[in-house]
């Protein structure tokens, strides 16, 4: 008898510690956040059977040749992104509009930018991603890259411009306004002042002024940068706010958004959050797994404010 007991006692300290373990390294391994685990400004209403056959993630796109005044024409997949901007986005925006008026523009950017990422993921998924899309589908016919010929998506660049592209469509962005600068119109009207081109789109030839990566790095400010593999330090952490840009010298590009006084990482594509789920990443985790690829840099259009939250 005695032996079965202390053969029991033994076992039971084995699973006790194993399970201990297993919650310690599963404790250590979450970095996201879930978005029924905190209260949203912007409610997500719930799709009906008609908009979830309208909208979802496996529908191709329509291919279409279009002629450039650079005389070549081109072929491929277009994005029709702005029907789900008109048709969801903005009846589920509309009733909140002076809410998001009376905001302090770095609080108005966040709010939006999770209202844009969470309605996305709620109709096409934890990976919309689409090459060459854009809010406003303004960039040329795609005939390669990963999900081009899908109708619903956004490339890197497209998400991280879609929350400055639906404040200028909404009013609450004026064009005119540097801070603005990270969306179409911002960036049209900021490049005609300066003499800037337009070489987004393909062959380097103007793409109807769609931010692309190549755009977002020349402007705003730079706020900091990351060297390759490493972690951001504090000081540099202090620094952050809702709507800064992080970008890889050669192209990706995703975006900072605050939830509950922490800031959180959201990208299209890439290698933080799609392999997460899709989930906002924390953003002192995300930075590192983003900064294997390269150095860093963050970039601000709006004006500084820090925290929106303490």
């Amino acid at each position: 008898m005695k032996k079965i007991s202390m053969l029991h006692t033994v076992s039971f300290t084995c699973l006790l510690i194993l399970a201990l373990s297993c919650t310690t390294v599963k404790k250590e391994k979450v970095f996201t956040i879930d978005y029924n685990s905190f209260q949203r400004r912007i409610p997500i209403p719930a799709p009906t059977d008609e908009l979830r056959k309208e909208f979802n993630e496996n529908v191709i796109g329509e291919k279409k040749t279009i002629a450039k005044y650079n005389g070549k024409t081109y072929t491929g997949y277009v994005t029709e992104n702005r029907k789900f901007l008109e048709k969801v986005m903005k009846p589920a925006l509309e009733p909140y509009k002076e809410e998001l008026a009376q905001m302090h523009p770095v609080e108005m950017i966040n709010t939006i930018a999770l209202f844009c990422h969470e309605i996305y993921f709620t109709y096409f998924g934890k990976e919309y991603f689409s090459w060459g899309g854009d809010l406003f589908d303004l960039d040329d016919p795609q005939e390669k890259g990963p999900r081009y010929e899908y109708k619903y998506g956004f490339d890197c660049s497209g998400f991280a411009a879609m929350p400055y592209e639906t404040a200028a469509y909404m009013g609450l962005l004026n064009p005119e306004d540097e801070s603005a600068v990270f969306c179409s119109k911002g960036f049209e009207a900021y490049a005609r002042k300066r003499g800037i081109e337009d070489k987004g789109g393909r062959d380097g030839a103007s793409n109807n002024y769609r931010v692309d990566t190549i755009d977002m790095r020349n402007l705003g400010r730079e706020i900091f940068r990351v060297p390759k593999d490493s972690y951001p330090d504090d000081a540099n952490l202090e620094k952050l706010q809702a709507g800064d840009i992080v970008l890889l010298p050669e192209g990706h590009v995703g975006i900072v958004v605050e939830i509950r006084g922490d800031f959180y990482y959201l990208e299209a594509g890439g290698w933080v959050c799609p392999p997460n789920g899709g989930l906002p990443f924390q953003i002192r985790e995300a930075l590192k797994i983003f900064s294997e690829k390269g150095e860093l840099a963050i970039k601000r259009s709006l004006p500084d404010y820090g925290r929106i939250r303490k």
